[in-house]
């Protein structure tokens, strides 16, 4: 069919084909939704929270569950809709304020790690760490959350990150780094220091004593209002390391006192001596690396690079978690998330960050992905396998979270369907079907097809893999309820195969969809993605395809050229996950050209 009607947007009623919008804009969304959302803002999300999973990948930084449930640290537990109002906001309980003392802490500490930010060159891509950070031997077994920094891997592996991030002009004006042995430790020290009101010396004051391993963690407090922070940095002359430190203390003025304590090889700080004392006695006892908990997250993860994060999820909330929060949402929380844990690694040509969460996840049988077979030109694309069963396995769960929030989803539900025929998740679960992908090609994609208003100009559809009689089924009710509510004909066209349809924004690209093509072969997708075949949710994004086109709209915009210099060395992004076992597994890679 073809017309010039718009889409219908979020809360106005049936959406494209392959999903419509529920009470509020609630309801189930297909593709550009990226996955279905209940009645109350409560659906299943996937990995990535792009299909029927709950498992958000990079860029919101910690696992999200249906309906915003589960944002890690930071998002101080739920945000979906449907929920008491207040869900999703800052925790507003104030720690009480630790002066001058907290800030030195955190600056000596910050003037010899913060050069992590800029010291990724150090990484392990994949074989030469062992799964336990060795910093982790410094920190009490109690840990509520961990960060490890090690910047001494092989020789082999600072030669990859250096040639990787010498692809950005940014990296070689900001770091003195020339080659893999060039010491990050001084260059960002003297960076840091070079306006200092005090005469501190990299070489002089810190060299002598300072190793290359370094975490920070919070513990649980005593007083019960806010973590604990205790810092550990491996040393190589205790006298040494306490003179230093106690120097760049002085450079703060006012309070420079500060808690220090030695054990294995580390200088452990803390706001008061009292703690470091306490936290150096307990990891005596038994530490964080001794923690079989801690041990199995870092496992999950394949092995970790320069920088690794951990975090007792379950714990934290119960300790810390905003008083409005309900026990069955606690309980809800603490059963999907109870731990989460992340690493970085490095290639010489890309960046993998690899993230899990520990939870009661539970494994699906499923075929395999289909993205491979998308054609070769395309820019951007999200496939989801097997998303009717894992809708099906999690539903139920969703829906009594919902309902012990006092969301009356059942009576939600009873209207949608009223309203559209559609029936709730049967319909939902035909949808994604075995699999489930949107695609956009990079042919056609300019910005005078981006701005004509005219949807035909740009070349973008959903292929469906499912019972064809059931999808048409569906195809057909929600072409009906837009047309009722526009009364117009809907601008896309349809494709019936053997195991599913197409629905796309024209009919040559509805064609060219229907024929499949080798995706999975590129060198662009395969930079990003690691046999994303058995994965069961996916998302590509050729940069390279159309590069001048951003390049363009950038420089239109006023983007400085510095900016765009650090832009074009990119050549795609990748983003997989997959539950293995108890664990939902999200990889994020960027890749650069050489």
């Amino acid at each position: 069919m073809s017309g010039n009607t718009p889409y219908p947007g979020p809360g106005r009623g049936p959406q494209q084909p392959y999903g419509a919008s529920g009470p509020g804009g609630y309801g189930p969304q297909g593709p550009g939704g990226y996955g279905p959302q209940g009645p109350g803002g409560y659906g299943p999300q996937g990995p990535g929270g792009y299909g029927p999973q709950g498992q958000q990948g990079p860029g919101g930084y910690g696992p999200q569950g249906p309906g915003g449930y589960g944002q890690g640290p930071g998002g101080y537990g739920p945000g979906g809709p449907g929920g008491p109002s207040d869900y999703g906001q800052p925790y507003q309980q104030q720690p009480k304020r630790r002066g001058a003392k907290a800030l030195i802490i955190g600056l000596v500490v910050a003037v010899v790690v913060a050069g992590s930010a800029f010291a990724v060159y150090k990484l392990d891509p994949f074989n030469t760490f062992s799964n336990e950070p060795a910093a982790a031997v410094a920190i009490p077994s109690d840990a509520l959350f961990y960060f490890g920094v090690d910047l001494d891997p092989s020789a082999q592996q600072k030669v990859k990150a250096v040639q990787f991030l010498n692809h950005f002009p940014d990296f070689k004006e900001t770091v003195d780094v020339s080659d893999a042995n060039s010491d990050i430790r001084k260059s960002i020290f003297d960076k840091a220091l070079k306006d200092a009101p005090c005469d501190v010396s990299f070489d002089k004051d810190v060299a002598p004593w300072l190793g290359n391993k370094f975490a920070g963690a919070g513990m649980p407090s005593t007083s019960g209002e806010a973590p604990d922070f205790l810092f550990a940095l491996e040393v190589t002359d205790e006298g040494g390391a306490k003179a230093g430190l106690d120097k760049l203390a002085s450079c703060g003025g006012g309070d420079s006192e500060f808690g220090l304590a030695f054990t294995g090889g580390y200088a452990l700080v803390a706001e008061t001596q009292k703690l470091a004392d306490a936290f150096a006695s307990d990891v005596e006892d038994t530490s964080l690396a001794d923690n079989d908990d801690f041990i199995a997250d870092l496992d999950s993860l394949g092995g970790v690079g320069f920088a690794t994060v951990w975090v007792n999820v379950e714990e934290a909330l119960k300790l810390f978690g905003p008083p409005q929060l309900a026990t069955s949402d606690l309980d809800f929380l603490t059963s999907s998330y109870k731990r989460a844990a992340a690493t970085v690694r490095f290639e010489s040509d890309s960046v993998e960050i690899v993230a899990s969460a520990f939870g009661d996840y539970q494994v699906i049988e499923r075929g395999d992905n289909l993205i491979g077979d998308l054609p070769e030109s395309t820019a951007f694309a999200v496939s989801e396998a097997g998303g009717e069963r894992r809708l099906n396995a999690t539903y139920d769960s969703v829906i009594e979270a919902a309902k012990s929030s006092g969301v009356d989803v059942e009576g939600q539900i009873a209207d949608f369907e009223a309203q559209t025929g559609l029936a709730i998740p049967e319909d939902i679960a035909t949808v994604l079907g075995e699999n489930i992908m949107f695609a956009v090609d990079a042919d056609g994609l300019t910005a005078d097809a981006l701005q004509s208003g005219d949807p035909s100009q740009v070349n973008a559809g959903v292929r469906f893999t499912n019972d064809p009689a059931e999808l048409n089924a569906i195809y057909d009710k929600v072409l009906a309820l837009i047309q009722d509510e526009t009364g117009q004909d809907v601008p896309v066209s349809k494709k019936d195969l053997d195991d599913g349809l197409v629905v796309a924004t024209n009919d040559d690209y509805a064609d060219k969809l229907s024929q499949g093509g080798s995706l999975g072969d590129s060198d662009a997708f395969q930079s990003v993605t690691d046999d994303a075949l058995n994965k069961e949710f996916v998302l590509f994004f050729n940069f390279d395809a159309i590069e001048d086109q951003i390049i363009g709209a950038l420089e239109a915009d006023g983007t400085s050229s510095n900016e765009i210099d650090n832009i074009r060395p990119v050549q795609a992004f990748g983003l997989t996950s997959e539950v293995d076992g108890a664990y939902s597994l999200t990889t994020f890679q960027m890749s650069v050209n050489d």
